[in-house]
């Protein structure tokens, strides 16, 4: 049983489909609740008809109900801090799984409810199935094909029972359920439409809080959020990083004679060349204007710093193609440690920034390593 969600879900990225799943997993107190009427229901109707069916079904769904709602505490108790689908879909599995048993049982339910002759029992047992689906429909919409399939398990035992019947209100009551199916089933997609835009919404409201409009990197103050956060693990498990802060050489001149359009069309080609040249766990931010800060996010030895910057200084020196003429920027990169420098993250960042302005003023195009402290010295 994989992850199903109707339509517009099959292009969602991981962490909509990660935040669905955990919506459906947070149902516990609607499991709760189904699973205790239900089963004081299937009570009621086997002591009202004292068959050994009735008795059957009241014990099934007691256990179902018990089951069901024991998986959503051992969820609540072994969930991950950073779930992924992985971790999510066993869970999902058994919670579909019990849901969908449930449901057939209360279909079977109003099925021998609607045979046996009693219209009190049998329009008992309707309330039951209609209860089911409204519930299922509110707040399981966001994997939607598991209320429309629990619907239909539940409602197509009952129809044919409700048809077979032979008073006329009990057969109106089939034909009305024959009816709800589709107005079921476009609440349901509605439902679903309406989560999934605000968990589009809510993601989207988010990137553009962490990212640079133009370039796509991250911003200032994302960079400096994670920047503090690998300060503090510097410091928690004695692990260290590597911040270098980048200022492009002759960018102004750029500006000034083809323009900002121009100007925009070189910063987006240095940021997917900073993408290029630099590994996938690297946070690559645009600090501000033309300057931009990488974040090492493990301790590189000086060699391969150098090689890296070599590298970075390499592949924004290539000329920029533009739709008029080539042009072509430099760099100038500072480099803080945080064996030297990560008291905090302001610190490490003002540090890397000095080195590079040190880098400038010997006439750019070049690296510039921060002064070490006497401690660094020694580590180095």
């Amino acid at each position: 049983m994989g992850l199903r969600i109707a339509g517009r879900a099959a292009g969602l990225s991981n962490d909509i489909k990660v935040e669905l799943l955990q919506n459906l997993l947070s149902s516990l107190p609607q499991a709760v609740g189904i699973s205790l009427t239900s089963s004081v229901g299937a009570v009621v109707l086997a002591c009202r008809s004292g068959t050994t069916v009735d008795l059957a079904i009241a014990i099934a769904l007691a256990a179902i109900g018990l089951c069901r709602v024991t998986v959503l505490l051992l969820y609540r108790r072994h969930r991950c801090a950073a779930p992924t689908l992985a971790s999510l879909r066993p869970w999902y599995r058994w919670h579909a799984g019990g849901l969908l048993a449930q449901a057939t049982t209360i279909g079977v339910q109003s099925l021998v409810a609607f045979n046996a002759g009693d219209t009190a029992a049998a329009l008992l047992a309707l309330g039951f199935v209609l209860a089911f689906c409204a519930g299922a429909t509110a707040r399981l919409s966001v994997t939607p094909w598991i209320p429309i399939a629990t619907t239909l398990v539940m409602f197509v035992p009952t129809i044919y029972g409700a048809l077979l019947n032979p008073e006329l209100p009990i057969k109106l009551a089939g034909l009305f359920l024959i009816v709800f199916i589709p107005v079921m089933l476009e609440a349901t997609l509605h439902l679903h439409r309406l989560v999934v835009d605000r968990l589009i919404a809510v993601q989207e409201a988010s990137y553009r809080a962490r990212h640079d409009g133009l370039t796509g990197l991250a911003n200032r103050t994302y960079f400096h959020e994670q920047l503090t956060l690998a300060c503090e693990q510097s410091e928690s498990v004695k692990s260290g990083f590597v911040v270098l802060y980048l200022d492009l050489d002759g960018f102004k001149a750029v500006n000034d004679q083809l323009g900002h359009a121009a100007g925009d069309c070189v910063l987006i080609a240095i940021a997917q060349r900073l993408r290029s040249a630099t590994d996938a766990d690297h946070l690559i931010s645009r600090i501000g204007g033309d300057e931009f800060a990488i974040l090492l996010r493990t301790a590189l030895h000086g060699r391969a710093v150098k090689t890296l910057a070599d590298r970075l200084t390499a592949a924004i020196a290539t000329p920029i193609r533009l739709q008029t003429r080539d042009v072509t920027v430099g760099v100038s990169i500072g480099v803080a440690h945080s064996s030297a420098h990560a008291t905090t993250a302001s610190e490490i960042l003002i540090a890397a920034d000095q080195a590079m302005y040190a880098a400038k003023r010997s006439g750019g195009a070049g690296r510039r390593d921060a002064p070490a402290d006497e401690a660094y010295a020694k580590v180095a």
